[in-house]
């Protein structure tokens, strides 16, 4: 083996470390997580119990993953914010457990751009986040099924959300090929077809579904389903999918409606 691991840095029983892979003074990796070839691991990276990390994987920064994730070859994660014209503050990324994130992703880090320049959102953002302050965060939540090719900008919120977990493995899917611009916010139970592109601040309810290759600009209410532009209503099969009942879907909707921040319209 011809891996380089920094004096300093924490690795648990079971750990494996590839050929030409680097961890970094202060990192922390879990039991039994396996590190692929030539990937790197930064100083500030802490990593759960019985994760898969690929071969070329870059972890760069403040990084928080949870138990049990999968993430595939040449992924990049903690990419510094990209705003034009700003430069801020580099914040995290927080993934949870459960996800399944494959090859050649790119996930930026949170900022704090929102503290000085839309103070406003703040408390719309903040929606459906544990206690505590993740105003710097980019947060994945758990059971997430990303393939590859996706882009996630910063302070995104992926598979956030109330309603129970569905019956299959993963809750929340993005398709190959889809680009998620800052502060989206993404609730559990969404599926997103290959190509879709969301625009920034936009929030999209639980349980929606949008075709492949569509644009999003506007925020967009839980289990509709976008086709193109248009909004074509409630897919029945997400409702099957989640075992949700009339009274559940209306709390959801007011829900919906009750935290929208005003900046976009709905479809």
């Amino acid at each position: 083996m011809f891996e380089i691991i920094e004096d300093g840095a924490q690795l648990d029983d079971g750990v494996k470390v590839g050929n030409y892979a680097i961890v970094k003074k202060g990192a922390k990796i879990g039991k039994n997580t396996i590190i692929g070839d030539y990937s790197y691991i930064d100083s500030n990276v802490v990593i759960g119990e019985n994760n898969y990390i690929g071969s070329g994987v870059y972890l760069k920064g403040n990084i928080q993953i949870g138990n049990s994730n999968h993430i595939l070859d040449k992924t990049v994660i903690g990419l510094s914010s990209k705003h034009i014209g700003y430069h801020f503050y580099q914040g995290r990324v927080i993934i949870g457990n459960n996800n399944f994130i494959s090859n050649d992703c790119a996930i930026d880090c949170g900022n704090n751009h929102l503290s000085d320049k839309y103070p406003e959102l703040l408390p719309y953002l903040s929606i459906d986040l544990p206690k505590g302050d993740y105003e710097d965060a980019t947060i994945i939540g758990n059971r997430c099924y990303i393939l590859n090719n996706v882009t996630i900008h910063h302070n995104c919120r992926i598979g956030l959300g109330d309603i129970p977990n569905c019956t299959n493995e993963y809750d929340t899917i993005i398709c190959s090929g889809c680009c998620l611009n800052g502060f989206v916010q993404l609730h559990k139970g969404c599926e997103l077809g290959s190509g879709t592109y969301i625009r920034e601040f936009v929030s999209i309810g639980e349980g929606a579904y949008t075709a492949m290759m569509s644009h999003i600009v506007k925020d967009v209410p839980p289990l509709a389903f976008i086709l193109g532009d248009a909004n074509k209503g409630n897919p029945e099969k997400f409702i099957e999918k989640f075992n949700l009942s009339a009274e559940q879907i209306l709390s959801l909707q007011r829900k919906f409606s009750d935290k929208r921040s005003g900046r976009l319209k709905c479809y």
